[in-house]
């Protein structure tokens, strides 16, 4: 008796959907628009640029696939938004580890205020962890995407800090992904 193969289903990870677009790109980091211009950056606004409201930025991007690309330990890097993705998974991460040691909505919103407005390492720094996946450029262009990163982080943790604590207590769906690591990386 011949049995028949039974083929795995290769499990994909999230990919953007603003791979291949006409951003400008700095040190592989691409300068697409955002939702809000409430953080002081060198990303546009999708106002700025005529996108209406369904428009669907990076970080919505991050924060709907991070369920999904935090069980995976590998990524491969198909263009130049999957590098800020997956910075702002690995971002997402630290937002959640610094919320679940947290003793409530305010402590964590302060804390993540703090640490995504400080000068963390970016591209081209020897403590950027992510140094191999960006793109190497001149010291402005480092400056450049190191404050494009800043906005990011900024933007997320603001909006994460919604979804987190909706309705004043931590979301356990979400803090059970507190102790994961996304490819046993950690920012």
């Amino acid at each position: 008796i011949q049995r028949p193969v039974i083929s795995v289903y290769k499990q994909m990870v999230y990919h953007s959907r603003h791979n291949g677009g006409n951003a400008q790109c700095v040190c592989g980091c691409p300068l697409v628009p955002l939702k809000s211009s409430r953080y002081k950056g060198p990303a546009p606004s999708a106002a700025s640029l005529g996108l209406d409201d369904e428009f669907m930025d990076l970080v919505d991007e991050a924060i709907r696939s991070f369920r999904w690309n935090i069980l995976f330990k590998n990524f491969e890097v198909l263009g130049d938004a999957d590098r800020v993705l997956v910075y702002l998974t690995l971002w997402i991460q630290k937002c959640l580890s610094v919320a679940s040691q947290a003793s409530g909505v305010d402590e964590a919103t302060r804390s993540l205020e703090v640490l995504a407005a400080s000068d963390l390492p970016g591209p081209g720094d020897s403590g950027f962890i992510l140094n191999s996946f960006f793109k190497p450029g001149t010291p402005q262009d480092c400056q450049i995407a190191k404050a494009c990163l800043k906005q990011l982080r900024q933007e997320t943790a603001h909006r994460f800090l919604k979804i987190l604590y909706p309705s004043g207590q931590l979301n356990k769906w979400w803090s059970q992904f507190s102790k994961k690591r996304f490819m046993n990386l950690t920012l």
